[in-house]
């Protein structure tokens, strides 16, 4: 699992390749980005299956948190199987936080600040 926090401005890109080259292999990759305001992140990811790499699994998944109307995020997920007998899918999804989930907390008692927070963290901590 990889996580670019990019909470501050600038540009972040991540390239992130898995090669199969034997069989009965497999993988999984998750990528989770936190895209503050004034940040531009690209990130690009690559399963490749080589001839040789029969009966190989793998996934790749690309999530995006955004945090205002500046942060601007691009995912780039990428299969290529040159194999005939592999399971290989990628996802790839980016968005606001939820209105509801911050109408939550601050239901609970939290201030808008540290609800966003909470909710950035749980984000950041989901696959671990």
């Amino acid at each position: 699992m990889g996580v670019i926090d990019a909470r501050s401005a600038g540009d972040y890109e991540l390239v992130v390749t898995a090669e199969h080259k034997v069989e009965n292999t497999k993988g999984k990759i998750t990528v989770r980005v936190v895209v503050g305001e004034g940040a531009r992140v690209r990130v690009k990811g690559k399963i490749r299956i080589e001839k040789k790499g029969q009966a190989t699994e793998d996934f790749l998944e690309l999530r995006a948190l955004t945090l205002g109307q500046t942060a601007v995020v691009t995912l780039e997920p990428e299969l290529e199987i040159l194999a005939n007998n592999v399971r290989a899918s990628h996802v790839a999804s980016s968005g606001p936080i939820d209105p509801e989930q911050l109408a939550y907390l601050q239901s609970k008692g939290l201030t808008i600040e540290l609800a966003r927070e909470e909710i950035i963290a749980g984000w950041i901590n989901a696959s671990n």
